[in-house]
């Protein structure tokens, strides 16, 4: 936008200051021009790259974000796996101090078992032999029965009956009923015997299969703990994978970690160094910018007439012209009347620029052309930004008054609210209200008008 207003003077020297002095100014602009274009060219290619690389940066911190959320995600797995090997670890050697406790009982009661199935085995021996001896006797006593039985008075009888004298004969029957009840408690004693080692077998038997129960609970109390072993040594086994595998994507993570905050070092520096090269750019402009403007304000000072005047403004102001509808003829008239086409004219009442625009009106319409606030004032005195500024103002006066020029520029010298109230009681014309009116106004909008009529003339006829 500044160099439209280099292109103005040049143009103004080109066609309305062809002497010594025009020309040199002109060939100063040039070069002025030259060196700004350069230079916002350069800039340009530095605030794109400056962009870029800011973009870049707030991309890495994103992925160095996501890294740090994946790393700690990969962290927190590696606690939890390590919590699970440590919680298998501790069963597992429950389990295996319970199965060396299970093999220790089963061992025991192996020996026990192995034990008692001797003793019953001895047992039923002895009963055997008991028993054998038992039939032994039982049949002795019965022989000797029969054979009382079949001898008659052969045998105990002829014991008895060859006792010589009675108390011979009283010994031989003592004898003999010593020698009966001597068998008779033999047999008995056999029999006690026998029912004894019955006994004592039936009680080894009960033994016998008590503890072949208990080595079998123990036998399948081992299988399960066995399983559990398994089953707690494959829960480990999996665990350790998921370790391996969280650390192997934590080690991934932060090698790529260190890799983005490398890049991010890099891009800050880029971002820097492109930043001290743009204030070195805008330093480079300002100056230029003020050598441009004080050229200006040369010309301003009275070298040029009107028609040069309208030369000069005019490659200025026509782009912003045709961007609102506006003809570039009014403009420069309203230029031609508040500044004389000085860049630097600033009135009593604090008004700025080429179009001699108060700062509070200023802010009101950068904030809505979107433009900064915060050095209103400097950016007054750029003649493009003034421009823009004072067209789109008027041209927002011209759509409040129906395109009513006369009304518009009324507004534009006294405020749109005094210029409303007026129409709005007296009249919807400049005429109607012309009374009512400052007289700097009632100057002022004629002035203009015969200044527009003027340079549309000359628009029309091509300068």
């Amino acid at each position: 936008m500044r160099r439209k207003t280099a292109m103005a003077l040049l143009a103004a020297a080109a066609l309305g200051l062809a002497t010594p002095i025009g020309l040199a100014y002109a060939a100063t602009l040039q070069q002025l021009q030259q060196e700004e274009l350069q230079a916002q060219q350069q800039l340009a290619e530095e605030q794109a790259a400056y962009n870029q690389t800011q973009a870049s940066i707030n991309q890495t911190t994103a992925e160095i974000n996501a890294l740090n959320q994946s790393l700690a995600s990969a962290q927190a797995q590696i606690g939890a796996t390590q919590q699970q090997i440590q919680t298998a670890n501790q069963n597992i050697q429950t389990t295996q101090q319970l199965l060396a406790s299970t093999q220790n009982q089963l061992t025991q009661t192996e020996t026990e078992l192995a034990a008692t199935q001797a003793d019953y085995q001895k047992t039923t021996v002895l009963l055997a032999e008991t028993r054998q001896s038992l039939v032994q006797h039982v049949h002795l006593l019965s022989g000797q029965l029969q054979l009382i039985e079949e001898r008659g008075s052969v045998g105990y009888l002829d014991v008895v009956l060859g006792a010589r004298s009675f108390a011979d004969f009283i010994s031989r029957m003592e004898l003999l009923g010593q020698i009966a009840a001597s068998a008779a408690h033999q047999v008995q004693l056999i029999k006690a015997e026998e029912a004894a080692q019955a006994l004592e077998q039936a009680n080894l038997a009960r033994e016998t299969a008590f503890l072949g129960q208990a080595k079998n609970s123990i036998v399948q109390h081992q299988a399960l703990l066995q399983a559990e072993e398994s089953l707690l040594n494959r829960e480990k086994l999996h665990a350790l994978s998921l370790e391996s595998l969280a650390e192997q994507q934590a080690q991934n993570v932060s090698s790529n970690l260190a890799q983005r905050q490398v890049l991010m070092n890099q891009l800050q520096q880029q971002r820097d160094q492109l930043a001290q090269g743009m204030a070195s750019l805008q330093s480079q402009i300002t100056y230029i910018v003020t050598q441009i403007q004080s050229l200006l304000g040369q010309y301003n000072g009275g070298y040029l007439n009107r028609q040069q005047l309208f030369q000069a403004m005019l490659p200025l102001v026509t782009p912003v012209a045709n961007t609102y509808g506006i003809s570039p003829a009014l403009i420069i008239a309203v230029i031609t009347q508040e500044s004389g086409g000085n860049a630097n004219a600033q009135s009593g009442a604090g008004a700025i620029g080429l179009m001699q625009i108060m700062p509070q009106t200023a802010v009101y319409i950068a904030s809505q052309l979107k433009l900064p606030t915060s050095q209103i004032d400097q950016e007054l005195e750029q003649p493009t930004t003034n421009v823009e500024m004072g067209t789109w103002y008027l041209s927002q006066l011209l759509n409040e008054f129906s395109g009513n020029m006369e009304l518009a520029l009324a507004a534009y010298n006294a405020g749109p609210g005094a210029v409303q109230y007026l129409t709005t009681h007296y009249g919807n014309s400049f005429g109607a209200i012309e009374p009512y009116l400052p007289a700097q106004t009632q100057n002022y909008v004629p002035d203009v008008m015969s200044l527009y009529n003027l340079y549309s003339g000359w628009l029309t006829a091509g300068g």
